[in-house]
């Protein structure tokens, strides 16, 4: 039998599976999504998904509702303290009771959630992705960079701290969220991090050139979230979980201040998994359902074959991205490891082979002191 490689893909795992929570939540009313996600993780666990995504925002609802300096102020007051009261905060109870329904079914989960910063001084939510681990602990969080259009009244912005990748035993993990998969440097960003599964959340899928309304639920497999998407497989080498929003107006409690004037038409799902051939593995898929599809490492090999990124595609001598980091800006990828070239690089080896091969050895240790200083 052969022996694994020794730089696995997806954890060394042949294959790979996943789930996404395409499920309503309780709008607003975190205890009662808590719950609701606590039913959805064990089923996943059940089915035997090692990773269960889910949409954005989920925990508890996307402010599906319009704000402006002309709104009414009781129905704006009702629903800003409906949003802050069920934002979750981690630590907490309902962070724990999810942690315990993860460590329950032993898997990977990635809950988008209104987010509470958690210091006491600070009131400010955030759009955010919380990963744990099949332990129940927190692997860490992604919050999103630059809420879009009148999600700046609703969001605070993440930061570099938050845009990372984790490496877990089914693979290289990280995720964005909506919009941010517009935002090309930090795709980019998250490519270089070496993912194998990127995870991308979205509040529905919906078109914004039909009319009346900016946001329209899709029609003709227009929404721009897929394409993005599929993308982003290709270009990483990766597979992608794409997590779709869905809203049941039933879930809407008939006292929400903004029941009825929301706009969630849109939020019925359209999730799917793309290969990284940027093709569809599974979905997309409307309605209420967990979307299963499983990922198999050949694919990510076979992909890496013919384009890899920040390998063979990769031109560091002509390009270069940065990121802000703690030490100051920091290339993006890692640095090639020259130790072992430069280790054969001495004079007397470089002499030797020269020879034995009748050519001028002065030449050979010109260029091989060009490549030590180049190299450092």
């Amino acid at each position: 039998m052969p022996s694994k490689p020794g730089k696995p893909v997806l954890g060394g795992h042949d294959k790979v599976k996943v789930a996404v929570a395409q499920k309503s939540p309780v709008f607003m009313n975190l205890d009662a999504s808590v719950e609701r996600a606590e039913a959805i993780i064990g089923e996943a666990g059940r089915a035997g998904a090692r990773l269960l995504v889910f949409p954005e925002a989920w925990l508890a609802g996307y402010p599906y509702w319009t704000e402006g300096w002309d709104s009414s102020l009781q129905p704006w007051a009702g629903g800003r303290i409906l949003f802050r009261d069920n934002a979750l905060v981690v630590p907490s109870e309902q962070a724990e009771r999810i942690a315990h329904a993860v460590r329950k079914a032993g898997i990977y989960v990635v809950l988008g959630c209104n987010e509470m910063d958690p210091r006491p001084e600070v009131g400010t939510i955030y759009n955010s992705l919380i990963f744990f681990a099949p332990d129940g602990s927190v692997l860490g969080r992604h919050r999103k960079l630059m809420p879009t259009f009148t999600e700046r009244m609703f969001w605070g912005q993440g930061d570099a701290d938050d845009l990372v990748v984790f490496d877990t035993d089914i693979g290289r993990l990280g995720g964005l969220i909506c919009g941010e998969h517009l935002m090309t440097l930090v795709r980019a960003a998250m490519i270089a991090q070496g993912e194998d599964i990127h995870i991308a959340a979205f509040p529905g899928a919906f078109e914004l050139h039909t009319g009346p309304r900016l946001e329209e639920p899709e029609k003709m497999g227009c929404f721009w979230g897929h394409f993005e998407v599929r993308s982003h497989a290709f270009e990483a080498g990766a597979f992608v979980v794409s997590a779709c929003a869905v809203i049941n107006d039933d879930d809407v409690a008939a006292d929400f201040p903004h029941k009825g004037r929301m706009n969630i038409g849109y939020a019925n799902g359209g999730s799917e998994v793309i290969a990284p051939l940027g093709l569809a593995l599974a979905g997309p898929t409307y309605g209420e359902a967990i979307v299963y599809a499983e990922l198999e490492a050949w694919m990510i090999k076979a992909t890496k074959a013919i384009v890899d990124t920040m390998g063979h595609y990769a031109r560091p001598d002509v390009l270069r991205l940065l990121m802000r980091r703690e030490e100051g800006w920091v290339p993006m990828g890692n640095p090639r490891d020259l130790t072992p070239l430069r280790a054969v690089l001495n004079d007397d080896a470089l002499k030797r082979a020269a020879e034995a091969r009748d050519v001028a050895p002065d030449k050979v240790l010109e260029i091989a002191e060009g490549v030590r200083r180049a190299t450092g």
